[in-house]
């Protein structure tokens, strides 16, 4: 499992995690227009601070979908971060 379902209600958020970073996940549980919206935060450690990834814009057709949408673009985000750190030009 990619990433483990933390929170239900109005909103529905996941935990997971990809190459020592924690992903955050968080979308809506119910949406009457049949759209889910998706936020992503990404943290390397727990002394730094949350960072939003930036998500394009699409239309989900379930919350499962937006979630694992959302986790696909972390990994890009985490993976391009750590290239550019590791990369010595």
């Amino acid at each position: 499992m990619k990433y483990e379902i933390t929170q239900q209600g109005v909103r529905v958020e996941a935990i997971g995690a990809h190459g020592g970073h924690r992903v955050r996940l968080s979308t809506v549980a119910h949406s009457p227009l049949g759209l889910w919206p998706v936020s992503v935060h990404v943290r390397g450690s727990e002394s730094e601070d949350e960072v939003a990834v930036d998500v394009p814009d699409r239309h989900h057709a379930s919350a499962t979908d937006a979630l694992d949408f959302g986790y696909h673009c972390a990994v890009l985000w985490i993976d391009a971060r750590d290239d550019r750190l590791t990369r010595r030009d």
